[in-house]
């Protein structure tokens, strides 16, 4: 196709599924418009994820510019600081290194390409990526896994194409990064049985799946039918028992939380995602009602204080609403941000808590 660098081209299956999972270690890599809105983004905008075809990709801002698109006032993607050279040659390394199905490069590996001593470069690749250059390789080879997996792959081809060494180390970790084994994770959570209640609640329709591991879902929406088809593109083998005389405990910690009160201990939450992502969520649960936090002010108790797109992420990830309370991470400027299940519904929190937001610009 001709004049492809003017007008922006098709993503790869590997941009657009870190567009789609707002992935903060694509940022720098490309930009990506929406030709129906005429905006273009950073791969980590938390900004719902746009239909395959109408994604464009362009190397910079300045492209995209000359197609015609308008940078998002979300994530400013017009305004991102140039990436240190030295550190994009370690991020390099470590992506070539997994692509080829070989083992993460070792942190003296990663100082001699970067030119920098080891601990310098630990420091700033971490304040850089939101994650150390062993946790960045980890996060890369769970992403790896999850696609070999669900596109079908036998599981012992999908760890070791993901460049795992050891198959033991993925069953170790299974459990918390897949939230079940790799072969039931490769049949879209086959084996694994949700009991689903959905209930009318002041956050309208209130869908609640419970795993027996805990809380796995609670989300909102316009009618049953689109959350149960949330629930279903996050486990779409997974049994689905519809009893809406269940959840009790999940509907009386919602009401609590609406309320404004702390939700009952003991509530088991079944929290499935990359270690920074359970890291994430886990710091929302400790922000008090009433209070908020910016992503950047998150991202700063978790040691990575430059890693607040990477927080954002993990927010626009989070499957069980309010109970993880996302709804209480705003942006630095004291802006709403985004919310999985809209800007409304956030605000009706955050004003039911007690917060004064920022009025709209």
């Amino acid at each position: 196709m001709k004049h492809t660098s003017r007008i922006g081209r098709q993503p790869t299956d590997a941009e657009f599924a870190a567009i789609k999972g707002n992935d903060a270690a694509a940022d720098g890599r490309f930009l990506y418009g929406v030709a129906t809105t005429k905006i273009f983004c950073q791969p980590s905008c938390i900004s719902r994820a746009p239909k395959r075809e109408n994604v464009r990709i362009f190397a910079d801002a300045a492209a995209a510019q000359a197609a015609g698109f308008r940078p998002c006032k979300r994530c400013r993607p017009d305004q991102i600081p140039a990436a240190d050279a030295r550190l994009e040659r370690a991020r390099k390394l470590i992506d070539e290194r997994l692509a080829a199905g070989e083992s993460a490069p070792t942190l003296t590996q990663l100082a001699r390409v970067a030119h920098m001593g080891a601990t310098h470069l630990q420091r700033r690749f971490a304040a850089a990526y939101g994650l150390s250059p062993r946790a960045y390789a980890e996060a890369q080879r769970i992403a790896a896994l999850k696609q070999h997996l669900k596109k079908g792959n036998g599981v012992s081809d999908a760890i070791y194409g993901a460049g795992f060494g050891a198959a033991s180390r993925v069953y170790e970790k299974a459990d918390r990064w897949l939230g079940m084994t790799p072969a039931a994770y490769r049949r879209g959570g086959e084996g694994l049985t949700l009991t689903v209640a959905i209930r009318r609640t002041a956050m309208g329709s209130t869908l609640v799946a419970e795993s027996p591991r805990g809380i796995a879902a609670l989300l909102f929406g316009r009618n049953e039918n689109t959350m149960l088809a949330e629930l279903r593109d996050e486990f779409p083998a997974a049994r689905i028992d519809r009893d809406d005389k269940a959840g009790s405990a999940a509907f009386a910690a919602l009401e609590a939380m609406l309320a404004g009160k702390a939700p009952p201990k003991g509530l088991r939450l079944d929290l499935r995602g990359t270690p920074f992502q359970i890291r994430v969520w886990s710091a929302l649960q400790a922000i008090p009602a009433g209070e908020t936090r910016s992503y950047s002010e998150i991202a700063a108790s978790l040691g990575h204080p430059r890693a607040s797109r990477a927080v954002g992420s993990a927010c626009a990830n989070n499957i069980i609403g309010v109970l993880v309370p996302c709804h209480r991470a705003l942006r630095s400027d004291g802006g709403l941000g985004g919310y999985r299940w809209g800007l409304e519904r956030k605000e009706k929190l955050l004003t039911g808590e007690g917060v004064e937001l920022e009025p709209a610009e």
